[in-house]
């Protein structure tokens, strides 16, 4: 039923569309509209489907399924990142254009209907996969593919996740893709501080980039609007960040500060109903800042940075992972920060060797201070964070050739690397 779905669009509108054209004032569109369904459609058709029907009699091979063609699969990615500039234009052409077509074609659904298809049914192979673990599990049978299986079906989806809310975000000037990975997403009710002066809270959309926090306004669907959506209102440049936790003593607020090139300080106090969320939020900001913190102390001493890390290595320190590492992603957050690995830090001056850096240098835990920020806000660096590997709770630093082996594997891909 699903592929055939596809097939309404894929062989029905597109086809009608190349063959008799479309209206002027819509040339150019179509492609938004469909983004790279045909190539969902054309593997499905030609080899996903039938391989999915061989695990009807044969159940253990759907584990491997899933594994093996994880890379394949982020097709769906490209798909949901293309999918809320689709949303819009179909929304101009539903009642008038598309609804002419489906008469023509005669088909029950919209088009709309159809093209929310290939989202549904990436969030459902999860399900499909969990229950498998269950039965197996139940049934004292070895679990270990189906698990990994499990874990790339939930982060897949996730990833789309990721890519349809930052799509829909509207009014931002800059380029968000060269704001680096998105590593937290989620929402807050949020009170700006300027001086003394604390404002209402309002209820904000937050979104953690590598090198960028912004804050946005969800739209109102009551108000009219076709689609959900957020608007863009502040942002607070990594370089100029500091985090502040348990605000008054309140373990469900934590507060991010910016430094103002004069000095100035303006703080927003973040408020959830999740502590966890929280306590995710305060641990992956304290990990970027410290990151770079770290990086900037290596450019002005490398000397007396690799003698510091050669002590501590041969003292045999072991680094702390970060707590979103220890306690796991958790099941309702739209965090993506990869399976495999977390973000990796590497110089962007071409002049100067790449540093691999480990996320934090240990520190006294009793030392450690409530407010951490960078030292040097005179110093604003691009930077891409280093990817670490989590192996048995415990974090360790991969080699820069299996850094990019694992990046290849998972790298977001385009329609033409599809």
């Amino acid at each position: 039923l699903y592929v055939a779905d596809l097939g309404l669009i894929v062989e029905g509108y597109m086809a009608s569309m190349n063959a008799k054209g479309v209206p002027e004032d819509m040339k150019g569109k179509d492609k938004i509209v469909f983004g790279n369904i045909h190539q969902i459609y054309d593997w499905h058709k030609d080899y996903f489907l039938g391989e999915l029907e061989k695990c009807v009699a044969e159940p253990e091979r759907l584990a491997q399924l899933f594994i093996k063609h994880e890379r394949r699969l982020h097709m769906y990615v490209v798909y949901c990142q293309n999918k809320p500039k689709s949303e819009h234009i179909v929304s101009e052409y539903i009642e008038t254009y598309f609804e002419e077509l489906k008469q023509q074609l005669g088909h029950r659904l919209q088009l709309n209907d159809l093209l929310i298809k290939p989202v549904q049914r990436i969030m459902k192979y999860q399900l499909l996969l969990k229950d498998f673990l269950k039965y197996y599990t139940k049934a004292g049978m070895d679990t270990e593919e189906l698990e990994k299986a499990v874990e790339v079906m939930c982060f897949v989806p996730k990833r789309c996740n990721d890519m349809m809310n930052v799509g829909r975000l509207q009014g931002f000037e800059g380029k968000i893709t060269a704001q680096g990975k998105l590593l937290q997403q989620d929402t807050f009710t949020i009170a700006e501080q300027d001086s003394s002066i604390l404002s209402r809270f309002k209820e904000r959309r937050v979104f953690l980039f590598e090198q960028l926090v912004i804050f946005s306004e969800p739209i109102d669907r009551k108000k009219g609007f076709s689609v959900p959506g957020y608007i863009f209102k502040n942002s607070i440049k990594i370089s100029c960040l500091g985090v502040e936790t348990c605000v008054d003593g309140d373990p469900n607020r934590f507060a991010l500060t910016s430094r103002g090139a004069d000095g100035s300080t303006v703080r927003f106090v973040l408020h959830s109903s999740s502590q966890d969320i929280c306590k995710a939020w305060v641990s992956d900001v304290s990990q970027i800042l410290e990151t770079q913190r770290n990086f900037l102390n290596a450019l002005q001493s490398p000397i007396e940075y690799q003698r510091k890390e050669s002590k501590s290595n041969s003292l045999g320190r072991s680094m702390k992972p970060p707590l979103s590492a220890v306690v796991g992603l958790r099941p309702h957050s739209s965090a993506s920060i990869d399976r495999h690995k977390l973000p990796c830090l590497r110089s962007c001056n071409t002049s100067l060797p790449s540093l691999y850096l480990p996320s934090q240098v240990p520190t006294d835990d009793h030392s450690q201070p409530e407010v951490r920020e960078l030292k040097h806000p005179e110093v604003c660096l691009k930077l891409k964070n280093p990817f670490f590997a989590v192996i048995h709770g415990r974090m360790a630093v991969p080699s820069p050739s299996s850094t990019l082996q694992r990046s290849s594997n998972l790298a977001q891909l385009d329609e033409d690397d599809l």
